[in-house]
């Protein structure tokens, strides 16, 4: 079988490398000594543990990944799934990436990494999100890809999958990265996301096949989300988050944390309200990010205006009784002085033209 593009001739080794469940930290020591993967698993015992940090239980480990690897199985799933294997001795391996303490050695990557990625922000929150933190994650996400940056985060339900939907919605970048292997898609309620990522931009882990999305993979798993990254967002967070996790990652590796503040009352907020007091950038608008990150403006691309939609008979007074958290109809039906059914129809038409968005309970909040 011939070698898919992006795959180089001793692709086997690194496979196999991976797959030995060393830490990247181990595998980066034995690649810095060694060279190559392939030269790594043609060591010698002795020259493998007279490398500093190595021991003979590692030595064990590589030598068992040696003879258990499936690596006709291997091929056809990477070929199957498309994926384009990336090592840290490759040149269109992610340079941000790279300067992290612990880069990993491989990526399995659906779509593409591209030069424009290093323009990257990443976007995370928690998974139980409010309507507030939806809006707001999706139109921020959208007006930074509008700008040309690609969005960064876990493709996890909640404000993950909100910002990644922002992002492609406006025409943009985003990357997924995994905390399981690349044949497992985590949650499966985002196969289709994860699917359109793959044409916008681009899927990636740093796990080899089988591994399954445990606990402690994903703090390892957010250190990429940073890594990538110019700066992350945390839109939505409570006290004990792996968003936070995440900000806190951010810090050490030397990216700009940011934080948009929310309901003072709101647990889903206080963990960004935590990272403001601690010195996070605040953020309402795209253009906080790009001064926090001492961007200039005349340097990013202009985001389009969003053009004027027009509105029509009761369409008006019904988008003014909206603002960015949900009000029911009964709500707006008061404020405007309308009947229930005359609100309706007015809101399935601000529905149409994109200015509103609905919520659970018969609820509505305005896009913009």
């Amino acid at each position: 079988m011939g070698n898919p593009k992006g795959i180089h001739q001793d692709i086997d080794a690194w496979l196999v490398l991976n797959a030995s469940g060393l830490t990247p930290l181990r595998q980066n020591q034995l690649l810095e000594a060694f060279g190559t993967a392939e030269q790594v698993l043609g060591a010698s015992g002795e020259e493998l543990a007279a490398v500093e940090g190595i021991t003979a239980a590692h030595i064990s480990k590589l030598r068992t990944a040696q003879q258990e690897a499936d690596l006709p199985g291997w091929r056809e799933q990477y070929a199957e799934l498309e994926l384009k294997i990336i090592t840290i001795n490759d040149d269109n391996y992610p340079p941000m990436l790279k300067e992290i303490d612990d880069p990993p050695p491989l990526l399995f990557v659906q779509g593409d990494i591209t030069k424009s990625d290093d323009l990257a922000i990443a976007m995370v929150g928690t998974r139980k999100c409010t309507p507030y933190g939806r809006t707001v994650a999706r139109r921020l996400a959208g007006n930074l890809a509008q700008r040309g940056f690609t969005i960064v985060s876990g493709l996890a339900v909640g404000i993950d999958g909100e910002v990644h939907e922002g992002a492609l919605e406006a025409g943009g970048r985003s990357i997924g990265v995994l905390a399981c292997g690349p044949d497992i898609t985590y949650p499966r309620a985002h196969q289709s996301l994860r699917k359109r990522l793959a044409q916008s931009g681009a899927v990636l882990t740093e796990y080899a096949f089988g591994t399954p999305p445990t606990r402690e993979r994903f703090p390892a798993r957010n250190r990429l989300i940073s890594g990538l990254s110019l700066g992350v967002v945390v839109v939505e967070a409570p006290t004990k988050s792996g968003a936070l996790i995440t900000a806190r990652l951010a810090g050490e590796q030397g990216r700009e944390v940011f934080a948009v503040p929310g309901d003072i009352n709101s647990p889903t907020s206080r963990g960004c309200h935590a990272l403001l007091k601690d010195g996070a950038q605040l953020v309402e608008v795209a253009e906080d990010v790009i001064d926090g990150l001492g961007i200039l403006l005349e340097a990013v691309p202009s985001r389009p205006q969003a053009p004027q939609v027009e509105l029509h008979g009761d369409e008006q007074s019904v988008y003014e009784a909206l603002s960015h958290e949900p009000v029911h109809v009964d709500q707006i039906s008061e404020s405007c002085n309308l009947t229930a059914a005359q609100v309706t129809s007015a809101l399935m038409l601000l529905e149409v033209k994109g200015l509103v968005r609905r919520f659970p309970g018969n609820t509505f909040v305005r896009l913009n």
